[in-house]
């Protein structure tokens, strides 16, 4: 009898220890998940913020300013009126001389 009350304590003194185990297996890799999460919830702030300053530096370089002051750099100046050719424009658009080009031109110096 005393021999299966020992063998019957220390079933559960192994089954207490495996519990425990387990249990601190599952908190040690919940401790890890929950590192990895935030690992990559900075990660995800981090790109969009270089998203963020990446999509600005493209507004700054497309802006008619900048692309005016790197046209002039390069030597490359307004056409003449007279040299534009319109081509497969309208008659009307023709006439008034009003083709994409010069619309895009007046509507950068009214702005």
């Amino acid at each position: 009898m005393l021999k299966k009350t020992r063998n019957l304590k220390l079933a559960a003194l192994c089954g207490l220890c495996g519990v425990i185990f387990l249990f601190a297996c599952e908190n040690v890799q919940a401790v890890k998940l929950g590192y990895t999460i935030e690992k990559l919830r900075r990660d995800i702030k981090d790109l969009e913020s270089a998203n963020t300053y990446l999509n600005k530096e493209i507004r700054i370089s497309l802006s008619p300013e900048k692309l005016e002051n790197a046209a002039s750099k390069l030597g490359m100046v307004y056409p003449e009126p007279e040299a534009i050719v319109l081509l497969d424009a309208p008659p009307a658009a023709a006439q008034n001389g009003r083709g994409w080009l010069a619309r895009l031109l007046k509507s950068d110096k009214t702005s």
